[in-house]
């Protein structure tokens, strides 16, 4: 348990930093980029981070809780099917049977 729990702050932190302003992105540049040249300027490179970071996201809480690895239709959606598309377990409900002696 204290090797996920290691896991999961490695992880968060990671997330966090990479979120930071740094001193780059904290001032306002002083060349202006020409719009579509520049990295991060879309969407693109920032959802191939995202899947990857759900997969891998995904692939730790499924080793944990269930103690197996994702399947190929889980990794492929990066990670959201193993969180909305789990099976429900119902458990049976006991009932008590109480003899009457009469």
């Amino acid at each position: 348990m204290t090797k996920l729990k290691l896991t999961s702050v490695a992880i968060i932190t990671a997330l966090l930093a990479a979120g930071a302003p740094t001193g780059a992105s904290a001032r306002p540049p002083t060349v202006v980029p020409v719009p579509g040249k520049t990295f991060g300027a879309g969407s693109g490179p920032w959802l191939i981070f995202g899947c990857a970071g759900g997969i891998i996201l995904a692939a730790l809480a499924a080793n944990a809780r269930d103690n197996r690895e994702l399947t190929a239709e889980e990794a492929w959606t990066c990670g959201t099917l193993f969180w909305f598309a789990q099976p429900r377990v119902v458990q049976k409900k006991k009932h008590h049977r109480t003899s009457h002696k009469g």
